[in-house]
């Protein structure tokens, strides 16, 4: 009897009339995004240390182009130790750029899953076509302004010359 109550209620058939609401959860779509913000983070510190090291690197190589030294053994040495030092910055310098190439494609990945790829796409272009029409429009302004002084240079000689005359004493 045991066995039969176990096999009936095993294959019994459940009605679902339910006509409740269910709530969409997608764990999986936020612990995506949580691992990317982690991924993010992780290449934010090694920009920040990476960049710290290249500070120091320069500061090293303009500490070592202003020291003055007169032995030869010591000028061949600093050789040696600027070509190292131009390749740690070099190396420097390219780690900074992919850890930077990364950082841009995890974001993009991140606007993707958030739904707002296409909106910050549409910011980032008009920011880029007002700094252009700013560009442009302060080099007219400089422009125009230059061009009204070149105009007006025959009046100004005039007005000067003028005024060198008028104050000449005898």
């Amino acid at each position: 009897m045991l066995r039969a109550n176990f096999f009936l209620k095993l294959f019994k058939y459940k009605d679902n009339s339910s006509h409740k609401i269910a709530p969409y959860r997608s764990n999986e779509n936020f612990t995506l995004q949580d691992q990317i913000n982690i991924k993010i983070k992780d290449i934010d510190q090694k920009i920040s240390e990476n960049s710290k090291a290249l500070v120091e690197a320069q500061i090293v190589k303009l500490r070592s182009t202003f020291s003055r030294s007169n032995n030869f053994i010591e000028q061949l040495g600093n050789n040696v130790y600027k070509t190292k030092l131009e390749d740690s910055i070099n190396w420097h310098q390219k780690q900074l750029k992919q850890l930077y190439l990364s950082r841009r494609k995890l974001e993009t990945n991140l606007e993707k899953l958030k739904g707002i790829f296409w909106l910050n796409q549409i910011k980032r272009i008009l920011i880029i076509i007002s700094t252009v029409f700013f560009i442009f429009l302060s080099l007219f302004i400089f422009l125009s302004g230059f061009m009204v002084i070149i105009y007006l240079l025959p009046s100004i000689i005039l007005i000067f010359l003028g005024y060198l005359i008028y104050n000449k004493r005898y």
